[in-house]
């Protein structure tokens, strides 16, 4: 166990190291969590990753949470200097451990503007989050910000857009994303009852990258049957279910709608018709 301060700052920097070591060895990590453990074990590392699994050790926490937010904060402050991959790992740490630090997220919004953050691996990031804090509304804000910088990537025009570029690399993009998110809504869901801010952020997603797609409402409202049917006390679920019926019900009447506004086409002339 580090005793100095020096030792400390030996031990938190070789522990932030692992952990993104850990990330370049598995890029498929799907969920972080706390391994119960009081003490450190003599000449070994508290970053423990099985399979798709990353594990911290309890012990390390105390440490390492006040060493990175201290650091993070010293950079925004001008007192220290940090270069942009310091950065991306420190923000990394931070966010996994404690994901409602607001000042995290705002530095990396900044990297993801500039080029250095792939908005995807950001959103991958917030995914891991989630598994652990499945209700930490500042990761559900800033996931919405990442995609609405995504929105703007793959149509600068907006909506216009959006129905013009069915077929192409930027619609597969965002349809694959789409997925994604329904995927982490779903799981963010599953490990807290009644998850309001897993929900709305659903609705959310529908409504800013699935306007007006029937397909996609159809398909997540027969989705929710069994949801539904497995979670009869959660009232976020079935207040998204509601949307769902809503959502179906307008743009169903807007489809009669445009349908009715259509002018009849001309019957053929009978006396052409016998000649």
């Amino acid at each position: 166990m580090a005793e100095s301060e020096e030792e400390v700052d030996v031990l938190v920097q070789r522990v932030v190291k692992d952990i993104n070591n850990a990330f370049k060895k598995n890029p498929n990590i799907n969920e972080i969590g706390l391994i119960p453990c009081p003490e450190a074990r003599y000449n070994r590392s508290p970053i423990v990753l099985v399979e798709n699994n990353l594990g911290v050790e309890s012990w390390c926490v105390k440490f390492l949470l006040p060493y990175v937010h201290n650091k993070l904060l010293l950079y925004r402050q001008r007192k220290q200097w940090l270069d942009r991959d310091a950065l991306v790992d420190i923000t990394c740490t931070l966010l996994l451990l404690n994901p409602d630090f607001t000042t995290a997220w705002n530095v990396r919004k900044e990297l993801v503007q500039c080029g250095v953050l792939n908005p995807e691996r950001d959103l991958y990031l917030g995914k891991l989050a989630l598994t652990k804090f499945p209700k930490s509304p500042e990761t559900w804000i800033h996931r919405r910000w990442v995609l609405q910088q995504v929105l703007r990537e793959c149509c600068p025009r907006g909506e216009a857009e959006r129905g013009e570029a069915e077929g192409t690399p930027q619609a597969e993009r965002l349809q694959r994303i789409l997925q994604e998110e329904m995927k982490v809504c779903t799981e963010a869901a599953g490990r807290y009852p009644s998850n309001y801010n897993a929900w709305s952020h659903r609705i959310w997603v529908l409504q800013n990258m699935a306007k007006g797609n029937l397909k996609i409402l159809h398909d997540e409202l027969s989705s929710m049957k069994l949801w539904v049917s497995m979670h009869v006390s959660d009232h976020s679920g079935f207040h998204y279910r509601q949307f769902l019926l809503k959502s179906l019900v307008g743009e169903l009447s807007q489809v009669a709608e445009r349908a009715s506004a259509r002018p009849p086409r001309p019957s053929p002339d009978p006396h052409y018709a016998h000649r």
